[in-house]
């Protein structure tokens, strides 16, 4: 019977090999926790340099934006200390307020959009994937 066979589709190793095939298609049709596992640890792996990247751009991002606002709160107060204007002096202390006023508008004009972006998806990436996550246990 086996060589009757063997004959019609070629040889018995033909026969084994497509039986082989159609195992290993209906095995790949099913993920077994196990494999979802071996799965996710692969693809944290290779997950490993965009994440060194997205630090690497909050940290050139964000630490001239928090400098500067350290900065425009530093010259707040130091004009909240200077001697008081009079009519007809030149005040210095309205020109170190104006100067932080406009430091703060300027540092949310060039760097506060860029600074939210980044932060949104440095942070926002794992909280969409964790409601991803809880609903698809659900």
């Amino acid at each position: 019977m086996m060589s009757f066979i063997g004959r019609l589709f070629g040889s018995d190793k033909a026969i084994s090999t497509t039986a082989d095939g159609i195992y290993k298609g209906i095995d790949a049709a099913f993920f077994t926790n196990e494999e979802k596992s071996q799965h996710f640890l692969k693809l944290l792996k290779a997950y490993e340099p965009f994440k060194l990247a997205q630090r690497l751009l909050a940290l050139i991002v964000g630490i001239p934006y928090v400098l500067i606002w350290m900065t425009c709160a530093v010259m707040l107060v130091i004009s909240a200390f200077m001697e008081p204007c009079g009519i007809e002096a030149v005040c210095s202390s309205n020109n170190v307020l104006e100067a932080a006023k406009t430091l703060a508008d300027w540092n949310n004009e060039t760097l506060g959009f860029p600074f939210s972006l980044i932060l949104g998806f440095y942070f926002g990436g794992g909280a969409v994937e964790g409601v991803v996550r809880a609903r698809s246990s659900k």
